[in-house]
């Protein structure tokens, strides 16, 4: 049975919700209430058990369709977009964390008259405030052409997304003949 990269992750998902799910049957016995106790824990511990061995068996197809979907997506190239989708979120990220968010700086004309009456106040024996003036190593023109870069990432993040979408529609992996039998045995094909 071939299936979509995409149908393959929402079978890897189902499978990872019907392994979590509780049990049907119970773990326990009443044995007060329960006048052939002995064979009704029997009973119920061999339905417990082959629950238990048929989540084993979701567990196992679910990793299969794991591996299969991990070597296509190396031979198809999303492996590739994913790191190059990595990164750029990263470069965004960082863009943003240390130029775009932080202060620019004034322009020189007015930081020079700042500069000079910070002076001319340290200058004065009475001025008893700090001997600083700090300023931002990061102009306007910075961030105007930082912000420009961010713009140009987004839109390779969304060339990036679009393609991503395409292969894992596009692209088809054949699931074996015991992978198809435990998702019919769930209902999850």
């Amino acid at each position: 049975m071939k299936v979509s990269l995409r149908k393959a992750n929402a079978l890897q998902e189902a499978l990872a919700e019907a392994v979590k799910s509780s049990t049907k049957t119970q773990r326990e016995v009443d044995v007060l209430n329960t006048v052939m106790w002995k064979p009704e824990i029997n009973n119920v511990q061999t339905r417990y058990f082959d629950e238990i061995r048929g989540k084993l068996d979701m567990v196992n197809v679910r990793f299969t369709i794991r591996q299969l979907v991990s070597a296509a997506n190396a031979e198809c190239g999303v492996s590739d977009l994913l790191t190059e989708l990595a990164s750029t979120d990263s470069a965004i990220i960082t863009i943003q964390r240390f130029i775009i968010q932080q202060s620019a700086r004034e322009k020189d004309e007015i930081l020079e008259k700042k500069r000079e009456r910070k002076l001319a106040r340290v200058d004065n024996p009475e001025y008893d405030g700090y001997m600083e003036m700090e300023v931002s190593v990061i102009s306007k023109e910075d961030r105007d052409h930082w912000g420009d870069k961010v713009k140009e990432l987004r839109r390779r993040k969304a060339s990036i997304n679009d393609q991503l979408l395409e292969l894992n529609i596009r692209t088809d992996i054949e699931l074996p003949t015991f992978v198809e039998e435990v998702l019919r045995k769930e209902n999850l094909i």
